[in-house]
């Protein structure tokens, strides 16, 4: 049973809080000023401390901050509740160290949400704190800002195919919000997306309510997917998908995200996270301008250019401008060069199934799992696995060819 201290120099509140959390399995103890509260809560050790703001002795800012001050009170949640709206206030209250703010009156069903949310992430870390550390997924973005170059089949076959390498948690983001077709491309029911967490504040965020979104293809990939109508799309906000990948980099090793073909907020801050960008460019002018549109912003923004890496994907048989061209265009190397295997890519986007599953056979399928390998963290790549999959194990096989 989880110990509640509220601090709060209104009996009325403290009756109204009692009576909203009544069906929970709460212990509560109850304080009428900040001073009262200081002492109970370092002789009960709660588990999550409700402050007020306004107290005729210590504000709750300042019992926060105080509290915050000592090692025993570092982790515990701590929600201020209060008649203070303004945006000001908010800020003072996540400044003083609180985790949560809540405004006076309130709805007890959102309370008692709140109050879940905070416990459930303060049980999470301390687990985590207890068990071995978890190396932080690896970060794979797909951008271009010129729709039509293929960033999500690509992403979709990049994800299933580190799935397939290592077997380890893989999740495959759709970034997209305003026309997303990675559910689609993987033949699966569109039951929850982005915007069933959109609600959220980035305080309540935790991986509970992510994995509530979080779907599983049948290969064993895990999927996030963007919402059906980009009304949906407008009320995610950029800093809610920041929390969100701090969070999915904590459970995954890999994360593969298919990037809206501009800059806004959703993308920025994608990009920032990543570990690696796959700048998507077609062999026609449009898209070399709009390469070099990108490029430039990854510039100002302080990219490494080592963060970059220019893919260059054949979307149509014939007449492109050469690799060289391009190379010399843009002054940044190809990575990687994709054949034109339009076939290959429609029958995949029409029936859900990504090739690189399907038809492992197929030259472009090697291509694409050779890619994965050449992406993948560096623990991985450097040792044989104790029980080498299918897909390590074709790797492998063309290595040895090429050395020949």
């Amino acid at each position: 049973m989880s110990r509640l201290l509220v601090i709060d120099d209104d009996p009325i509140y403290h009756k109204m809080i009692a009576n909203a959390l009544a069906e929970e399995s709460y212990q509560i103890d109850f304080a009428s000023n900040g001073k009262q509260g200081m002492e109970m809560a370092i002789s009960l050790s709660p588990d999550l401390i409700i402050t007020d703001v306004m107290m005729p002795d210590i504000t709750g800012y300042e019992v926060a901050r105080l509290l915050r001050r000592q090692p025993q009170f570092a982790q515990t949640p701590i929600l201020v509740l209060t008649a203070q709206t303004g945006l000001q206030d908010k800020l003072k209250s996540f400044e003083a160290g609180a985790d949560d703010h809540l405004t006076k009156p309130f709805e007890p069903a959102e309370l008692a949400a709140r109050l879940a949310a905070l416990l459930r992430r303060a049980e999470s870390a301390r687990t985590s704190r207890l068990s071995p550390a978890h190396e932080e997924a690896k970060f794979i973005a797909l951008h271009s800002l010129r729709g039509g170059t293929g960033c999500s089949s690509l992403a979709v076959n990049l994800a299933v195919g580190l799935f397939s390498l290592w077997k380890t948690p893989t999740a495959l983001l759709d970034l997209t919000m305003t026309a997303g077709q990675v559910a689609l491309m993987l033949n699966s029911t569109l039951k929850r997306t982005w915007a069933d967490v959109a609600h959220y504040s980035p305080a309540e965020l935790d991986m509970d309510v992510i994995q509530s979104i979080v779907a599983k293809h049948e290969s064993g990939l895990a999927f996030i997917a963007a919402p059906t109508y980009p009304t949906e799309a407008e009320t995610i906000k950029g800093e809610s998908l920041g929390a969100a990948l701090r969070l999915l980099r904590s459970s995954y090793d890999y994360l593969v995200a298919d990037l809206p073909h501009d800059l806004s907020d959703i993308a920025i801050q994608a990009l920032d996270a990543a570990d690696v960008i796959l700048m998507l460019a077609s062999p026609d002018m449009a898209s070399l301008r709009a390469v070099a549109a990108g490029l430039d912003t990854y510039a100002k923004l302080n990219y490494p250019p080592e963060k970059i890496k220019l893919v260059l994907n054949w979307t149509f048989p014939r007449r492109g401008l050469a690799k060289e061209k391009i190379e010399s265009a843009l002054s940044v190397p190809v990575a990687i060069t994709i054949p034109y295997t339009a076939d290959l890519f429609v029958d995949a986007i029409n029936y859900g199934q990504p090739f690189v599953v399907d038809k492992p056979g197929e030259p472009i399928s090697g291509l694409l799992e050779d890619m994965a390998f050449l992406l993948s963290k560096d623990a991985h790549k450097k040792a044989k696995p104790a029980n080498p999959t299918e897909a390590w194990q074709r790797v492998y096989k063309r290595y040895q060819e090429r050395k020949k």
